[in-house]
C-alpha cells in the first residue's frame, strides 16, 4: 500500500512539474508615448539568467516556471519595469523614457557638471576604463583615435617619451599650441623638458607621464573656444579635464587589485641592401673598383661604409683587428633591440559612510625599453576624501604623489650618442654584437668599453686611441651603456574645495590647488668619447610650483518654465620656476665621472616667477529644459605684460535647442535631437617673464670690473650688443575668435547616434620676432602681427548593432578635417623659418597663404614651359629658390572603436588613423 501511495505521489509531482514547465508567456513591448514597438527589449526571469529579447515588431515569447515568476523588462534609455506572471499567458507592457538616463551629465569648465542637452559646444567624454585596458605610460597618447578633432603625435623615444596633442589645429605661430590640462579643477603643468634639434639631443618627456591611469574616472575634452572660454588665456588651445576616482559609501572597506603587462617590439620595416659589404669605391667611375678592408686601419676607416665588394666569398678585416668571413652577418635590428615590457600593479582601498568617504591607491609601474639599458619606473600614491558637514557644507580633498625614474633617454637626430643611427648604418657583413667587446671580460670591464672599442668603432695601437673617420658616431653599446641621460622627478598635486549652500539655491565655494615638482637630471658624455675625448658631465635640479586660489558665488533656480543658473568667481595664479646646475669638463681621475672630479667647472642658476589674476562669470537661462542660452566672460591680468595693456576680456555666447523635446509627437525612429551654436574668444600671453623690460646680468667673474665695479649689461643683447631682442612694453595677448555650429541626433531608442560640428577659428595679434635696425643695438623685437585661420568639421557616429541580455556590440566612428592657413606674418616678410632637420636640406616654415608648418626645400629647376633642366653631364639643376614640397599635418584624422561584451567578458579594439600629411625622411636623403 505504501509503495502504491509513493508511486501515485511521484506521478502527481511529475504531472505538476510537467504542467509548470509547459506554461508560456507571450506579449508585446511598446513605447508608452506613441505606442510604437520596441525591438531588442530584454525580458528576463528575475533572479536568473534566463530570458529573451523582443523581435523587430516588439513581440516576445518565454517559458516560465509558475504564477509566482516575475519578469523584468529593460531597455536602454527607458525605465525598467517588473511584472508578476500570475495566471496570465499574455503580458503586454509599455515602457517610459528614463529622463535620468537621457539627461547625460559631463564635467565642463571649472569642474562644473552640466547636462549635455544644455551645452552649446562640443564636448567628448572618455571613460577611465579606456586608459587601463591597453596602457600607455603617457596617458595623452591614448586620446589618439578616440576624440574627433584631436591629433596626437608621440615621439618614438622610449617609455618616458612626450606626447603632442593638438585640438582643432594650431592657433599660434610660435606657441606650443597644446591644451591646458586640469585635474579635479586644478591646472596641471605639462612642460616639455626638451626635444632633439638639428644637432641632436633627447626627448626630455613632459608632465603627463606623472598621471596614473588607475586614478582616472573620466576625461573630458573641451575642444572649442566656447567650451574653454571660462579658463581664459590658458585655454587658447583647448582644455582637457581629468576627473579622478572617489570613494563610495559602503559597508566595510572595498579592496581592488589590478595587474597589467604590455609588451612591445621593434617592427623592422627597412629594406636595406644585403649584396655589398664594408669597404669603399676607389678611383674614378671609369677605372675604379669597389674594395674591401684588408688591414686594421682600413677596417676602422671603412668599417661603417657599405660601398665594398659583392658579398659571398673570402674574408675582410674589421675595426677590432679580427678577420671574418665576407658575408651577410644577419639581422642586426633583431640582435640589438630587445622586447620592451611594462608591468603595472595597482592596489586600491575605498569605503566610508553617509557623511564621508575615502579612497587610497598605490600603483607601481616598472618598464624597460626596446633599447638596451633603458627604462622608466613610476610610483604613484593617491589619497582622496569627500563628504559633508551637516546639511549645507560639502568638502573634497586630494593629494597625488608620483615619483618617476627615467634611465637613459635615447639621443636622437644627430650622430652624437645616437645608437639608432649607428645600428642603421652598419654594413650587412658587420655583426652589431661585436661592439660589446670580449664577452669573457664583461664581468670586469663594462659593456661597450673594451679597450679595442673605447672611443667609437676604433682600435688601440701602441696604447694610442685612434678614431674612425667620423668621431661623432659611437659604438651603439657604448652609447647605451656608458653615455647617460637620466632624470628623477618627484611631484605632488594637492587640491581641496569647500562649498557652503547658503540657501537651497544660493551657494559659495572655494578651491585651492598646488602643482609642485622637482626634477633632477644627469647628462654624461664619458671620458674616451670620440667627439669629446675628455668627457663632460652636467647635473642639475629644477623646481617648479604653481598655486591656484579660486572663489565662486552661484545661484541656481527654476521659475515655472524658466531656469536660471549664474555664478561669479575669481582666480589667483602664481608660478615659480627655479633651476640650479653644474657642468664639468674633463676628469682628473680617469673614468671617475663626478662633478668634483672635473678639471673645469661652471655653475648656473635661473629663476622666473609670474602670475595671472582673473575674474569670471557665467549666466544660463533655460526654457522648459529644451531651450538654453548661455553667456560667459573672463578677464585676465598678466604680470608679464605692461600694466597699461596687460588685461583682456574673453566673452562667449551660445545656445542649445533640443527640438525633440519641443515637439508634441515624434517619429518612432527619432529618439533625441539637438542643434547648437556658439561664438567665443580666448587668448594667450605667449610672451614669457621679463621680456617687456630691459633687465641686466653680470658679465664674467668678479675680477672683471670697471673702476672697481662689477660690469653688467642688458640680458637681451649679446656680448657685441647688436643681436639681441629689444623689449616691447606694448605687447598684447594673442586673441583667438571661434564660431561653432553643430547638431546631435539619435535614432531607434539611442541605438544609433550622429554628432556633427563645424567651426571657424581666427587667431590675431600673435607675437612674432620682427627685425629692427642694427643701429638700435638690437637685432629684433616682439610685435603683435601674426594672424592665422583654422576651420574644419568633426563627425561622430555611434551605434549598438546588437544588444541582448548576454551579448552586446557597441561601435563608434569619428573623423575630422582641419584646414589651416597663415593669413599674415611680419610686414614685408612672408616666410618664417621654424625648424630644420639634421640634413639641413629642407626647412619647416610658416608661409602666408599656406598651412601652418609647411616643408620647403630646393627642387629641380624647370624651364618656362615646364621642362626639367639638366646640366651637360646629366645632373639635375637646382631651383633658384626654395619651394613648398609638403605639409606634415594630416588632412583627416579619426578612429574606429569596437566593444563587444559577452556574459561579463569584454573585448575592445581601437583603430586610429591619419590620412594625408607628408613625411620628410632624412635617412633616405641622397
Amino acid at each position: 500500500m505504501k509503495n502504491l501511495l509513493l508511486i501515485v505521489s511521484l506521478g502527481l509531482l511529475i504531472s505538476v512539474s510537467s504542467f509548470v514547465q509547459a506554461q508560456t508567456v507571450t506579449g508585446k513591448v511598446t513605447d508608452a508615448v506613441d505606442g510604437s514597438p520596441l525591438p531588442g527589449v530584454s525580458v528576463l526571469i528575475k533572479g536568473t539568467a534566463t530570458g529573451t529579447a523582443t523581435d523587430v515588431d516588439g513581440n516576445y515569447s518565454l517559458n516560465v516556471s509558475g504564477s509566482e515568476t516575475v519578469l523584468v523588462y529593460s531597455y536602454l534609455g527607458f525605465q525598467t519595469i517588473e511584472e508578476t506572471v500570475g495566471n496570465r499567458t499574455t503580458i503586454n507592457v509599455s515602457l517610459k523614457e528614463d529622463a535620468a538616463e537621457l539627461s547625460e551629465v559631463v564635467v565642463t569648465a571649472l569642474g562644473i557638471e552640466r547636462n549635455v542637452r544644455a551645452l552649446q559646444y562640443s564636448v567628448t567624454r572618455v571613460g577611465g576604463e579606456e586608459f587601463t585596458e591597453a596602457r600607455e605610460n603617457n596617458i595623452a597618447n591614448q586620446l589618439a583615435g578616440r576624440v574627433a578633432g584631436v591629433n596626437v603625435s608621440n615621439v618614438a623615444s622610449g617609455p618616458a617619451g612626450s606626447s603632442r596633442v593638438i585640438i582643432r589645429g594650431n592657433t599660434s605661430l610660435q606657441g606650443n599650441n597644446q591644451p591646458l590640462y586640469v585635474v579635479d579643477g586644478i591646472p596641471m603643468d605639462n612642460t616639455n623638458f626638451g626635444q632633439a634639434g638639428v644637432w641632436g639631443g633627447s626627448d626630455g618627456g613632459d608632465g603627463m607621464t606623472s598621471v596614473n591611469p588607475d586614478d582616472i574616472e573620466s576625461m573630458s575634452v573641451l575642444k572649442g573656444a566656447s567650451a574653454a572660454a571660462l579658463y581664459g588665456a590658458r585655454a587658447s588651445n583647448g582644455v582637457i579635464l581629468i576627473t579622478t576616482k572617489r570613494g563610495t559609501s559602503r559597508k566595510g572597506i572595498g579592496v581592488e587589485f589590478n595587474t597589467n603587462t604590455v609588451f612591445e617590439r621593434i617592427n623592422n620595416q627597412t629594406d636595406l641592401q644585403r649584396e655589398f659589404g664594408s669597404g669603399r669605391f676607389q678611383g674614378d667611375q671609369q677605372t675604379g673598383a669597389a674594395v674591401r678592408p684588408t688591414n686594421v686601419r682600413q677596417g676602422y676607416d671603412w668599417g661603417t661604409q657599405a660601398w665594398g665588394e659583392r658579398l659571398g666569398s673570402g674574408t675582410a678585416m674589421h675595426f677590432d683587428g679580427v678577420e671574418r668571413p665576407y658575408q651577410y652577418a644577419g639581422d642586426n635590428w633583431n640582435r640589438f633591440y630587445e622586447t620592451g615590457a611594462a608591468v603595472t600593479n595597482s592596489l586600491s582601498l575605498a569605503g566610508g559612510g553617509e557623511n564621508q568617504t575615502f579612497r587610497f591607491n598605490v600603483t607601481d609601474l616598472r618598464s624597460t625599453s626596446v633599447v638596451p639599458n633603458a627604462g622608466f619606473d613610476r610610483f604613484n600614491a593617491t589619497l582622496s576624501t569627500n563628504g559633508k558637514f551637516g546639511k549645507r557644507i560639502t568638502f573634497d580633498a586630494k593629494v597625488m604623489y608620483s615619483r618617476e625614474d627615467t634611465k637613459n633617454r635615447p639621443r636622437l637626430s644627430d650622430s652624437p650618442g645616437n645608437a639608432f643611427q649607428s645600428v642603421f648604418a652598419l654594413p650587412p657583413n658587420v655583426n652589431v654584437e661585436w661592439g660589446k667587446g670580449d664577452p669573457n671580460r664583461l664581468g670586469t670591464i663594462p659593456i661597450g668599453t673594451d679597450p679595442m672599442l673605447l672611443n667609437t668603432w676604433g682600435f688601440q695601437e701602441q696604447e694610442e686611441y685612434l678614431m674612425v673617420n667620423n668621431p661623432w658616431g659611437q659604438n651603439p653599446y657604448f652609447a647605451t651603456h656608458q653615455m647617460e641621460t637620466n632624470d628623477i622627478r618627484d611631484r605632488i598635486l594637492a587640491s581641496g574645495s569647500l562649498r557652503y549652500n547658503i540657501t537651497d539655491h544660493l551657494y559659495i565655494s572655494g578651491r585651492a590647488g598646488m602643482d609642485w615638482f622637482t626634477r633632477r637630471f644627469t647628462n654624461l658624455t664619458p671620458q674616451g668619447t670620440g667627439f669629446q675625448r675628455n668627457g663632460t658631465l652636467t647635473e642639475g635640479e629644477r623646481r617648479v610650483s604653481e598655486i591656484n586660489l579660486e572663489a565662486m558665488l552661484g545661484y541656481n533656480r527654476e521659475f515655472g518654465d524658466f531656469g536660471v543658473n549664474v555664478f561669479l568667481g575669481a582666480n589667483r595664479m602664481r608660478r615659480q620656476d627655479e633651476t640650479i646646475s653644474a657642468n664639468g669638463q674633463g676628469f682628473n681621475v680617469p673614468f671617475f665621472h663626478a662633478i668634483n672630479n672635473t678639471v673645469t667647472r661652471n655653475f648656473g642658476y635661473g629663476y622666473s616667477g609670474w602670475g595671472i589674476n582673473s575674474a569670471f562669470g557665467s549666466a544660463e537661462v533655460s526654457y522648459k529644459n529644451f531651450l538654453f542660452l548661455t553667456a560667459t566672460g573672463r578677464t585676465d591680468w598678466f604680470s608679464v605684460l605692461d600694466p597699461a595693456t596687460n588685461n583682456i576680456t574673453y566673452p562667449s555666447i551660445g545656445s542649445s535647442f533640443v527640438f525633440t523635446d519641443a515637439m508634441n509627437e515624434l517619429p518612432y525612429w527619432l529618439s533625441f535631437g539637438k542643434i547648437r551654436a556658439s561664438w567665443a574668444q580666448v587668448g594667450n600671453a605667449t610672451v614669457g617673464p621679463y621680456q617687456i623690460q630691459n633687465v641686466y646680468s653680470l658679465i664674467g667673474a668678479p675680477a672683471i670690473n670697471f673702476d672697481g665695479n662689477q660690469v653688467a649689461m642688458a640680458s637681451f643683447a649679446t656680448a657685441q650688443g647688436n643681436a639681441g631682442t629689444i623689449p616691447n612694453r606694448f605687447l598684447r595677448p594673442l586673441t583667438s575668435t571661434e564660431t561653432e555650429v553643430g547638431f546631435d541626433v539619435r535614432f531607434l531608442q539611442n541605438r544609433l547616434g550622429f554628432d556633427f560640428t563645424y567651426y571657424h577659428q581666427r587667431s590675431t595679434d600673435d607675437q612674432l620676432n620682427a627685425q629692427v635696425s642694427r643701429t638700435s643695438g638690437f637685432g629684433s623685437t616682439l610685435v603683435n602681427v601674426g594672424e592665422m585661420e583654422n576651420k574644419g568639421i568633426e563627425m561622430l557616429i555611434t551605434g549598438s548593432p546588437i544588444r541582448t541580455q548576454a551579448f552586446s556590440w557597441d561601435v563608434s566612428f569619428n573623423i575630422a578635417r582641419n584646414r589651416n592657413e597663415v593669413i599674415s606674418l611680419i610686414e614685408g616678410n612672408d616666410i618664417l623659418n621654424v625648424e630644420e632637420p639634421r640634413t639641413r636640406t629642407v626647412f619647416v616654415q610658416h608661409r602666408t597663404g599656406h598651412p601652418f608648418g609647411v616643408i620647403a626645400g630646393w627642387v629641380q629647376k624647370r624651364s618656362p614651359d615646364g621642362q626639367l633642366v639638366f646640366e651637360e653631364n646629366g645632373a639635375p639643376v637646382q631651383s633658384d629658390q626654395m619651394e613648398v614640397i609638403g605639409n606634415g599635418i594630416p588632412d583627416w584624422t579619426g578612429g574606429i572603436n569596437n566593444s563587444i561584451t559577452f556574459k561579463g567578458f569584454n573585448l575592445s579594439a581601437l583603430i586610429d588613423f591619419r590620412v594625408g600629411g607628408d613625411l620628410y625622411s632624412g635617412t633616405n636623403v641622397r
